[in-house]
């Protein structure tokens, strides 16, 4: 009312439903940051929590003195957590636009600096851009952060992602975030960022812990419920995985990829497709953020060897290209990736038989991969997917050189989450192209990594049709 706002603050055990403070504060709206920073204190004092010196002086501070610059950032922030909901490509373009204004009307707002960075290497990481000018915009923006706030906990939070995503550099990553944790060590996102380091290093039990801890601190935060889920999905801890998968949708009844998530792992664990198919059926036809809902279902027909469903759900998107979210399957699976249509035209057109049509739209996906200046040389992804295509063309020598070529470029050593689908996609190589020996003995060593493909996967995936009448694959899948 007028230029005033009240805001009624009550805080409840989430647990227990128990009441433990609340209070009514009536303000001008341009008291809008001290009113932030007084119920930061209050809700401190009621739970008794330990506040670092540092973290105390951090209540006091204002990020902006601008309120539309403020909104801007809250608005740019909504759309960081896409996990389960969104696109991360329509989502960071359209933060970038928000966060483009609030830094237009306050240069200084070393908060939106911070975001802007986390969305550029987001953008870089997950393929959207992989241009150098991209991942440089990222790092610009981190630096600029911390110029304007040299302890500001998201700007080393944002610099240790930069160091992340843009080489594979986990130790000065590592260095970064042990300098958030010190800023600001009640941020979720920070354990969130430490545990994802965790995973790719392979220390999959610490990853766990540092997830949980992150879980802890900000239950209703969709990324990480979505990361600690998966870390246990790779892990086999399959009752876990679904229930926390399942908290997401508490959370977040719109975030529909949680449910397939949920489903997919019946698939993993037993090879069982019914769970997968019935949590599809449940899911609206709008939704496909970035077409992974129809990647999902289509690489679900292609196991059901029901070309026809393939084919018409295909058809139905509007996509022209699919991202890969990394919900199910693992041969041919590279987590984050954009596939075109004519990959997965061809995938139909050979389950049906037509080897004339197979051979001209897999033509045509890798003269896409091959043209498209968002893929490059020196990705272990890139290389697996030209290696796959070389394969299924019936190219062996090229095939066998991509596929191994991605393995060097992304080896477990380096990366203990993606290194994994390297090395069972030069196994499904492998066996498209009649080195059964060498699928085989891959197979056996994959089964025992964390993220690797499972007996479940491996009874299901027509990947594998080249192997099934050798009793040594036999063996693998009972």
């Amino acid at each position: 009312f007028g230029n005033r706002v009240r805001v009624n603050a009550q805080l409840i055990n989430a647990r227990t439903d128990a009441h433990i403070w609340s209070d009514t504060f009536d303000r001008e709206i341009e008291d809008l940051f001290a009113l932030q920073s007084e119920l930061a204190q209050q809700i401190a004092a009621a739970l008794r929590a330990n506040i670092s010196p540092r973290e105390q002086a951090s209540l006091q501070m204002h990020p902006t003195a601008d309120l539309d610059a403020y909104d801007l950032y809250l608005r740019a922030r909504d759309l960081f957590r896409w996990s389960g909901a969104g696109d991360p490509k329509e989502n960071g373009e359209k933060a970038l636009r928000l966060l483009e204004e609030a830094l237009d009307r306050d240069p200084q707002f070393a908060l939106a600096h911070a975001l802007a960075s986390r969305f550029h290497t987001e953008l870089y990481w997950f393929g959207y851009d992989r241009s150098d000018d991209r991942l440089a915009r990222g790092k610009r923006e981190a630096e600029t952060a911390l110029r304007i706030h040299p302890e500001l906990g998201d700007g080393r939070l944002a610099l240790a992602y930069y160091h992340y995503y843009g080489g594979h550099e986990y130790d000065l990553a590592r260095k970064q975030l042990a300098l958030a944790q010190e800023a600001t060590p009640n941020d979720a996102e920070v354990w969130d960022g430490a545990a994802a380091v965790d995973r790719r290093q392979g220390y999959w039990q610490k990853a766990v812990a540092n997830f949980e801890k992150a879980w802890q601190l900000d239950p209703r935060n969709a990324s990480v419920i979505w990361n600690l889920a998966e870390t246990y999905a790779c892990m086999g801890r399959y009752a876990d995985a679904k229930r926390v998968f399942a908290q997401g949708l508490t959370v977040n009844p719109n975030a529909h990829l949680f449910a397939l998530a949920e489903a997919a792992i019946d698939l993993k664990k037993d090879g069982d497709l019914a769970a997968l198919s019935t949590a599809l059926e449940s899911i609206p036809h709008e939704f496909d953020p970035g077409g992974a809902v129809t990647t999902v279902a289509v690489r679900l027909h292609l196991m059901k060897r029901d070309y026809e469903t393939a084919a018409q759900t295909l058809e139905r998107s509007q996509h022209r290209e699919f991202n890969d979210a990394g919900i199910g399957t693992t041969a041919g699976s590279l987590d984050g990736y954009t596939f075109a249509k004519e990959w997965y035209e061809g995938l139909i057109a050979r389950g049906r038989g037509d080897a004339a049509r197979a051979e001209r739209t897999f033509e045509t996906a890798l003269r896409l991969v091959e043209a498209d200046p968002r893929q490059c040389s020196c990705d272990g992804k890139t290389n697996s997917m030209l290696g796959l295509i070389h394969a299924a063309l019936g190219h062996k020598e090229e095939a066998l050189a991509y596929g191994r070529r991605a393995v060097e470029l992304l080896p477990v050593s380096l990366d203990a989450y993606d290194g994994p689908l390297m090395q069972t996609n030069l196994a499904v190589i492998y066996a498209q192209t009649g080195q059964t020996d060498r699928a085989i003995e891959q197979l056996i060593s994959l089964l025992k990594l964390p993220n690797g493909p499972t007996p479940g996967t491996l009874r299901v995936e027509p990947e594998w049709d080249p192997l099934r009448e050798d009793p040594r694959f036999q063996k693998l899948i009972a």
